[in-house]
C-alpha cells in the first residue's frame, strides 16, 4: 500500500508540473511588465570531478543549461539585469516579459561551459563575484566542509563539539552528497567567521592538501566582460552573510569595499549587487541602496516596476529540480 501512495504522489506532481509548465505565467501575456531573475552557480558536466565533489542544489549540466537557454529565448525578452533596473529608473517601457540570467560566486566552470553557451546564444548574463577570492585559491566554507567530511580519517571532524551538536551528524561511514548538503545547510546557524576559523584547526589536524583555485582569474573575468555579453556585479569581498550581527566597519566594507575593488581591476562601474545566501538587514539594504544601483535576493518570485531595485527576487534553477522542460517549465511558473 506504502508503495502505491508513493506512486500516486509521484503521478500527481509531475501531472501538476506539465500543468504548471504549460499555463504558468512565463507562458500566459497579460497584466504589467514582469521580469523573472534565474539564479545559477555552477555548471559541470557529470565527467567533470568537480561535479561530485558540490552539493547537488548547486549544479546544472552544460547540456540543461543549452537546452534552458534555448526555451528562455522562446518565452522571454532576455535582456541583462543592469538594464531592467534602469529601464524602471527611467520610467523607458519595459518587455512584457523579461528574464536575466545571473550566476553567484564566480565559479571557474562558469567561464568554461558556460560562457560559450552564452556566445553561442548570444545572451546576456551577470555574474555575481566575489572580489577578494577572484584570483586566489581561497574556498567558500561549504566546499571547505564538504572535503573534510568526503575524508576518510574524520578523527578530528568526531572531536569537534559543534559539528556533534547538529542533528542527525554522523562520523562513522560514507556521507552521501545529500547527507553533507544537510549538514551544511545545518552549519548556517554558525558564522562565517567562527566556520573558517573551525574549519582551518580541522585541516591542519587532517592535513588536508592545499585546494586548486575554484574561482575564476581576474584575465577569465575580463574575458567574459569584454564580450559585451556578461556584467560584473558584486557579490562581497569574502561571502560573509550581511545578516545584522555584522560591525557597522565590517558591512561597509563587505558592501562599498568589494565595489571598488571590482572597478579597480575590472576598470568598469559596478551597479549590481548579491547578497550573500539571500541575508539580509536593514543597515546592509540601506548602504546597498547608497552605492548599488539594484541588488538581488535569494527569494522566490517575479519583479514588477514597482518592485524595490535593491531586493529583487529570484527562482534559483538547479538539475535536481529542472532537468526537463516539462521541470523547468514548472519551476519558471513560481508554482514549484
Amino acid at each position: 500500500m506504502a508503495q502505491v501512495l508513493r506512486q500516486l504522489k509521484r503521478t500527481a506532481k509531475s501531472s501538476a508540473q506539465l500543468l504548471a509548465s504549460r499555463l504558468g505565467p512565463h507562458r500566459l501575456g497579460g497584466g504589467p511588465p514582469r521580469l523573472w531573475v534565474l539564479m545559477y552557480h555552477r555548471v559541470l558536466p557529470p565527467t567533470d570531478a568537480r561535479y561530485g565533489d558540490e552539493e547537488p542544489g548547486m549544479i546544472v549540466t552544460p547540456a540543461s543549461f543549452s537546452q534552458q537557454v534555448r526555451l528562455l529565448k522562446s518565452f522571454f525578452t532576455i535582456i541583462s539585469l543592469s538594464e531592467w533596473v534602469e529601464r524602471v529608473a527611467l520610467g523607458k517601457p519595459l518587455p512584457q516579459r523579461a528574464c536575466a540570467i545571473t550566476f553567484d560566486d564566480g565559479w571557474r566552470d562558469n567561464y568554461e561551459y558556460a560562457f560559450p553557451i552564452l556566445r553561442q546564444e548570444q545572451v546576456p548574463a551577470t555574474i555575481f563575484a566575489v572580489s577578494h577570492m577572484i584570483g586566489t585559491h581561497h574556498q567558500f566554507w561549504p566546499n571547505r566542509l564538504a572535503t573534510l567530511l568526503r575524508s576518510d580519517r574524520r578523527e578530528a571532524l568526531a572531536r569537534a563539539a559543534w559539528l556533534a551538536q547538529l542533528p542527525g551528524y554522523r562520523t562513522e561511514g560514507a556521507l552521501s552528497r545529500d547527507a553533507i548538503a544537510m549538514v551544511i545547510d545545518q552549519c548556517k546557524r554558525y558564522p562565517d567567521d567562527f566556520l573558517h576559523e573551525q574549519l582551518t584547526r580541522l585541516e591542519q589536524e587532517e592535513n588536508t592538501a592545499a585546494p586548486a583555485a575554484a574561482l575564476m582569474d581576474w584575465q577569465q573575468l575580463v574575458d567574459m566582460q569584454d564580450s559585451g555579453l556578461v556584467e560584473i556585479g558584486s557579490h562581497t569581498c569574502f561571502h560573509r552573510r550581511l545578516g545584522g550581527d555584522l560591525p557597522a566597519a565590517l558591512l561597509e566594507k563587505e558592501i562599498a569595499g568589494s565595489r571598488a575593488h571590482l572597478e579597480q581591476q575590472l576598470g568598469k562601474p559596478v551597479t549590481l549587487f548579491c547578497y550573500p545566501n539571500g541575508d539580509t538587514s536593514a543597515a546592509a539594504v540601506r548602504l546597498v541602496r547608497e552605492h548599488y544601483k539594484g541588488a538581488v535576493t535569494t527569494q522566490r518570485g517575479f519583479n514588477f516596476p514597482n518592485t524595490s531595485p535593491q531586493t529583487l527576487l529570484r527562482i534559483g534553477i538547479h538539475d535536481d529540480i529542472s532537468n526537463t522542460p516539462t521541470r523547468f517549465g514548472a519551476r519558471l511558473s513560481g508554482w514549484f
